[in-house]
């Protein structure tokens, strides 16, 4: 009796329920697990045993379509007949390249059962890809997508195409739905050593490279984790990643339908799109890829954060607790506590599978700490994906797990730190590449897989995975560097989308995608200085050789396989372009409201200032201000000037906050305009009691909090001051100093006599400290006032009144405090205040206080500082300026060279006195 017939009688029996049910299955999987025999088909036939059970879902919006196993069964047994009589027989290469889904699994399989080769390709092919892979695999059958079928046509007129969507196919195609023939099936007789499949490389470091895998190999994998017995009948296993790829083709389709559980498709793999189709279908699984997962964590940490600071400083503190517990204790607190936090993403949700790339200990922690199950493991599609895995009852966390039975490693050439290339041999790694050249490499002479990627095994046998030695980067003098640890450490910031570092004529650089949503918030206005500083202070942790030289900003996302990992020999090309300012975004044509707007007044106006200011750059309404145009915040000053002239003034936060010149225009075309026609300036209307003369109570606040700093000064840090007497006996002019920490200003202050420093009012960074109303009173008394460079009209304008009423200004040019110690550049905003005004400037250079508190430090460590005070330097004796450069930034340039002048001689005076004089 065949196993079909079997089933339908068990159907009908009345004893038949979920428990029995499971217990066959537990049977099944035992009995097979010892299964000389196993083929695809077999796998097959064995679905309709699961009855009536769902097997596949697919969720579209609040509509949920379900096919049971038995209509799986039936459905592929069905077109297997068909596709058999359509020519496909066993050994033929067949393509099929569909988006997921329901009518991709029935295809899939219905080829397997009829002994076809398999190549599964990229729903997201272009043109020129399919062409290079039809062309390489040979295929003369293919079964597509209605958008693809037409595409293959068009390479190959006779490649037969089996469009496999609903409804009419397309021209020269031919509908699947008539390949489903209701008769039996003729008997195909397949081999465990036969070729089941035809597999591409994922191409992280080069062009794809073809490979068989056969049904034993196939099968190696997949019955240590249908043994596992990880999900069973009752699971629901969403499965958002491509099915082309052999990881969640094995492990998350055929590992469910073998263990009786439902595959559950989302319409799309948006975030959204994904939490519906989880409670919808009441998802209990996910088999994902670590960036699914750190978004996961990271949507639920916000969640958290939305419900205000008590709440999330509590929730930490029990995640703590909870991650805790279960690294010391084994102790799993987080199922129980974080019940209702894991319940927002998904009420059944238990278990998240992570493979294709190692999940870092930063993301696995957070889940394990909510109560999640995490199991991850380790393979290539060359090893039928999983070649070792935390399975239970064998489980290290952070490792990947130990091999199958069956399965070795061992690790080639190890360092002192027992790293070397991973090295495997077993009954899952396939035979070899089907290019000969690229397969002479692939395996030691005693026939061991070369896997490529580095890490080591300890005592117990669980696998470390380091990196990949073909990205690994060597540098000169030999150090070796991992460019995907260094990435997680740089991509911490914010500021930062992507990250990908690489080498670049001997040194480490990277090409940045920046978050123009969150740095449009940040400190500063340019968003390369944000990137840069970033960088730089991240850099400060981490050895010389580890520290980038240099960065490029680019609009578009990096590209990366379907299953998330760089491809990183794209890379350097993409750095060339972008650092060459040619990796600008392609604008797409401008749809109807878009249209709209530019025959509005006041935006068609703005857009033709844009035009006329900026021929040579690439105008679109998608293009970046500041990243296209080059717009930084004293260019805008200027460009805000030509805009009034046009009749328009838009405000420096309409600036500030606009991510492309579509949301400029938008701005240019709402702005409330006031009697004169121009948009109201708020936020450069700086309120006069900062630089209103204080009252006698905060007069003597000041003389003490003065005299505090001058004795902390000369007592803790052993201060002293070279230069006063450059300092001029009557004001106004601009002391211009480097910035390098917090103790900057207070080094400064308790370097002047009182009489000057009571005359001196400072610029102060109006987000970090003027977010606390109950300080003003000390930011007044010490002639502190609020400055934004996202904002800078306003800055300058205050620095400028403060001049004009005669007392002096302090300002640090360089904006933001130095991340490693060095001198940055100086902004054009200082040239233009010494420039309007007429003022001197007196350059200062602050010697120890980046040693004694850097940006990245809390508490001071108690270094001597030392005071550089320079002669004045007027606006007005400065050598013109190069046809390169502004006035305002040849002043910069100029105040910038006096000050590395001092710095100069600060460094000769630190060496001499740690050397002593010569006797």
């Amino acid at each position: 009796m065949s196993i079909w017939k079997s089933t339908r009688v068990d159907l009908l029996d009345p004893k038949w329920n979920a428990a029995l049910l499971a217990r066959r299955i537990d049977r099944r999987a035992n009995d097979d697990a010892t299964s000389p025999e196993w083929t695809l088909q077999v796998f097959i036939d064995r679905l309709a045993s699961f009855g009536d059970a769902p097997a596949l879902m697919t969720v579209r919006g609040d509509f949920t379509q379900t096919i049971s196993y038995v209509e799986l069964f039936e459905q592929v047994r069905s077109l297997a007949t068909g596709l058999a009589a359509h020519g496909i027989t066993p050994g033929i290469p067949v393509a099929i390249v569909a988006p997921n889904g329901s009518s991709w699994v029935i295809a899939r399989l219905a080829l397997a059962a009829t002994g076809a080769v398999v190549c599964a390709l990229d729903d997201l092919s272009t043109e020129a890809e399919l062409r290079t892979a039809l062309g390489d695999s040979g295929c003369r059958y293919a079964m597509a997508s209605a958008r693809h079928a037409a595409t293959i046509n068009s390479i190959d007129p006779d490649i037969s195409v089996i469009a496999i969507d609903d409804g009419p196919a397309p021209a020269g195609s031919r509908a699947c739905q008539d390949l489903f023939f209701a008769r039996s099936p003729s008997t195909v007789s397949l081999t465990p050593d036969g070729a089941a499949l035809l597999g591409y490389t994922s191409g992280t470091t080069g062009p794809p490279k073809g490979f068989l895998l056969s049904h034993g190999q196939i099968w190696a994998n997949l019955r240590p984790l249908v043994a596992a017995r990880l999900v069973g009948s009752g699971d629901r296993v969403l499965l958002p990643l491509p099915l082309h790829h052999v990881y969640p083709f094995l492990v998350g389709l055929l590992t469910s339908l073998a263990s009786g559980a439902a595959v559950v498709f989302a319409t799309s793999i948006s975030g959204p799109e994904l939490v519906r189709a989880i409670r919808a279908a009441e998802v209990s699984v996910i088999v994902g890829v670590p960036r699914l997962y750190a978004a996961l964590a990271s949507g639920l940490e916000a969640r958290i954060a939305a419900r205000g600071r008590l709440i999330h400083v509590l929730f930490h503190a029990l995640l703590g607790a909870s991650i805790a517990f279960r690294h010391r204790f084994g102790v799993d607190a987080g199922r129980r506590l974080f019940r209702r936090v894991r319940a927002k993403i998904g009420p059944k949700l238990r278990l998240l599978v992570s493979g294709g790339a190692h999940l870092d200990p930063e993301t696995l922690w957070p889940l394990i700490g909510m109560g999640f199950e995490v199991r991850s493991g380790y393979g290539l599609a060359e090893t039928a994906s999983i070649f070792t895995a935390n399975l239970p009852g064998a489980e290290r966390l952070e490792s990947e797990g130990k091999a199958f039975q069956g399965g070795s490693m061992r690790i080639a050439a190890p360092d002192e730190d027992r790293i070397g290339e991973i090295e495997l041999k077993g009954p899952n790694v396939f035979a070899g590449y089907r290019n000969p050249e690229v397969n002479r490499d692939a395996f030691t002479k005693d026939g061991w897989f070369r896997t490529g990627d580095l890490g080591r095994i300890d005592d117990d046998g669980f696998l470390f995975v380091t990196g990949r030695r073909k990205e690994t980067i060597v540098l000169g003098g030999g150090k070796k560097v991992n460019p995907d640890a260094l990435e997680r450490i740089y991509g911490t910031s914010p500021y930062i989308r992507e990250i990908a570092v690489l080498e670049r004529q001997g040194s480490l650089v990277a090409l940045v995608v920046p978050n123009l949503e969150a740095a449009r918030k940040g400190p500063s206005a340019r968003i390369d200085e944000t990137i840069r500083v970033t960088l730089a202070s991240e850099s400060q942790l981490l050895p010389l050789y580890e520290r980038l030289a240099g960065f490029a900003l680019s609009r578009d996302p990096l590209p990366r396989t379907r299953l998330g990992k760089y491809r990183r020999f794209l890379l350097p090309a993409l750095y060339d372009r972008a650092l060459a300012g040619e990796a600008v975004p392609v604008p797409r044509a401008p749809d109807a409201e878009d249209e709209a707007l530019l025959a509005m007044p006041r935006a068609r106006r703005l857009y033709d200032v844009l035009l006329a200011r900026y021929p040579h750059r690439p105008i679109s309404l998608d293009a970046s201000p500041q990243l296209d145009l080059g717009i930084d915040s004293l260019e805008w000053i200027s460009l805000s000037l030509a805009l009034e002239q046009a009749g328009l003034t838009l405000s420096d936060r309409a600036f500030a906050d606009a991510l492309t010149i579509r949301d400029l225009l938008h701005a240019a075309e709402i702005g409330a305009p006031n009697s004169d026609g121009a948009v109201v300036k708020e936020q450069e209307r700086l309120d006069s009691r900062w630089l209103a003369p204080v009252g006698y109570g905060l007069t003597v606040l000041g003389f003490a909090l003065y005299l505090i700093d001058r004795i902390l000064m000369l007592v803790l840090f052993r201060l002293r001051v070279e230069g006063a007497e450059n300092l001029p006996a009557e004001g106004p002019y601009v002391l211009a100093a480097n910035h390098a920490s917090d103790l900057d200003a207070l080094a400064i202050i308790a370097a002047l006599n009182y009489r000057c420093a009571r005359r001196v009012y400072w610029a102060g960074d109006a987000i970090r400290l003027f977010r606390k109303r109950w300080l003003d009173l000390l930011w007044r008394a010490l002639h502190v006032f609020p400055a934004d460079d996202r904002f800078p009209g306003g800055t300058l304008a205050a620095g400028e009144a403060v001049l004009a009423r005669g007392n002096d200004l302090a300002w640090f040019p360089e904006g933001w405090r130095t991340p490693d110690g060095k001198l940055q550049r100086f902004h054009p905003g200082i040239g233009r205040i010494l420039a309007r005004t007429g003022v001197p400037a007196i350059p200062i250079y602050i010697s120890g206080t980046f040693a004694a508190l850097p940006r990245n430090r809390r508490l001071p460590k108690l270094r001597p500082i030392r005071v550089f005070i320079g002669q004045p330097l007027s606006a007005g004796t400065l050598p013109p300026a190069t046809p390169d450069e502004t006035d305002d930034q040849r002043i910069a340039d100029q105040l910038h060279q006096a000050v590395a002048a001092l710095e100069t001689r600060a460094l000769g005076s630190v060496r001499f006195e740690q050397s002593g004089p010569r006797r």
